[in-house]
């Protein structure tokens, strides 16, 4: 691959980044009144779809949402008591409310009047009926509610009256779906880690910039999904290849420290972060294909969507390939040698900087596909990766630094805790025992679960 066409794929992509990609375009909403407010538009996809438009959706007209003064939690994330009711808002024809809020930051919350919603329609997640809003001094934010028609309302929901041992079933396949995804993004960091010895923190910010640049081209462009995820893919990965020959590269050339590259990683991310705030918005946004599926695919007690099904195939899948190619192919092969020794790799003909930079290509076309994968799970945000970034991190510590099968398996164990705990925890809090599971683990074994013991000094 050579130089110039890197710089061609990187360019195109800064360009796309150029262009007009605010989340306004996936979410349309009436004019803004001058002043803070909270938006939105309610809409579902019909349980049967007309075939010439089988992407179009229904918006929801009289639908009412009302707005509260509220406690929220330290990372304002969740609702913990609400206040006064300051007023209600009820949407258009085209499904879009908009309410005025009091001038100043502030914390709210905002709730879906399920009552008012057309009969056979409700919310995918019955949770999520009641949602956080923090607002800094002049700021506006759009709301999402995430609605169905059919039996995907309310599909897979874990009620509180179950029995604890359905709930957990739910949670635990919930949780796989989650550290599957994860850990298409922690092999990247693992491999990196490996062959350079490099803290990666910019690693959240290729997460985010995946995920992105498939949005781009899905709500932008009208990209079919699954071709704006292999085109994402690509700019990703010849991202990754460019940053490291553009950058890491010439640090390593002049022999500079790991701890100093790592903070360049962080300088980096951020630079990275605020270029994507610029150009998508701070508005959360969701994938035009498969954001919503009226059908579930039930298993006992555990009910899924066709999507959810697929991530979880495709996901494992790659996986096992990329640990199959890191076995048993020469690529993958030189790559566990410089990952052991790159002064011997070197000596027996191998091109050390060639791989390293192959390895930041696989790594950047991974997480990118992990990227697109929880955007169609969740939703697409500016702060996607960092929310992410804490769990990369311990899956790869707990499998163990720099082995790739150390982060499947450390990211799967990671996954289904955070998810399971939650029987029982209150979700706030769900992150606590997965990364203590991961302290006792590593004062067991430090080197990880896939880790090798090496000699200190």
């Amino acid at each position: 691959m050579s130089r110039w066409y890197l710089f061609g794929l990187v360019g195109a992509a800064v360009l796309s980044l150029a262009a007009p990609t605010s989340a306004d375009a996936a979410m349309p909403h009436a004019p803004l009144p001058n002043g803070q407010v909270v938006s939105g538009t309610l809409q579902f996809k019909p349980e049967t779809p007309d075939p010439s438009a089988p992407n179009a959706r229904t918006p929801v007209e009289g639908a009412v949402v009302e707005v509260f003064g509220a406690t929220l939690s330290i990372d304002g994330r969740k609702v913990e008591e609400l206040g006064e009711l300051l007023g209600s808002a009820t949407s258009d024809a085209e499904g879009t409310f908009v309410f005025e809020m009091p001038a100043g930051a502030g914390d709210y919350a905002v709730r879906l009047v399920l009552e008012t919603l057309p009969a056979g329609v409700g919310l995918v997640d019955a949770t999520k009926q009641t949602l956080p809003v923090r607002l800094a001094e002049g700021q506006s934010k759009a709301i999402l509610f995430n609605l169905a028609e059919g039996d995907a309302a309310t599909a897979g929901v874990p009620s509180r009256g179950d029995p604890w041992y359905e709930r957990m079933a739910r949670l635990a396949v919930n949780g796989l779906q989650f550290g599957l995804i994860i850990g298409m993004c922690a092999i990247g960091l693992s491999l990196i880690y490996g062959t350079t010895g490099l803290v990666n923190f910019a690693h959240s910010e290729m997460i985010t910039l995946g995920a992105v640049l498939a949005w781009m081209f899905n709500v932008t462009f009208g990209v079919p999904l699954v071709l704006a995820a292999v085109l994402a893919m690509v700019i990703g990965a010849g991202a990754g290849a460019l940053i490291d020959r553009g950058l890491w590269r010439p640090l390593r050339k002049r022999n500079t420290g790991l701890i100093a590259m790592s903070i360049v990683s962080i300088g980096l991310g951020l630079f990275m972060q605020y270029a994507i705030l610029y150009q998508f918005g701070d508005r959360p946004a969701k994938y035009a294909d498969y954001s919503v599926q009226t059908k579930s695919i039930s298993f006992g007690p555990i009910s899924l969507s066709p999507k959810e099904i697929i991530i979880m195939v495709l996901s494992a899948l790659i996986l096992v390939a990329v640990a199959l190619g890191l076995r048993y192919t020469r690529l993958g092969k030189a790559m566990r040698a410089v990952s052991d020794n790159p002064d011997l790799a070197a000596s027996t003909g191998i091109d050390v900087d060639r791989i390293i930079t192959l390895v930041w290509t696989l790594g950047a076309a991974l997480v990118t596909l992990g990227a697109v994968f929880q955007g169609v799970s969740e939703t697409v945000s500016w702060t996607m990766g960092q929310q992410l970034l804490l769990l990369v991190f311990a899956s790869v510590t707990l499998g163990g630094l720099g082995t790739a099968f150390g982060a499947m398996a450390g990211s799967i164990i990671v996954g289904v805790a955070i998810l399971t705990v939650t029987v029982w925890w209150p979700s706030e809090l769900q992150t606590v025992p997965a990364l203590f599971l991961m302290i006792v683990i590593l004062m067991v074994r430090p080197q990880g679960l896939f880790g090798r013991r090496e000699r200190i000094g």
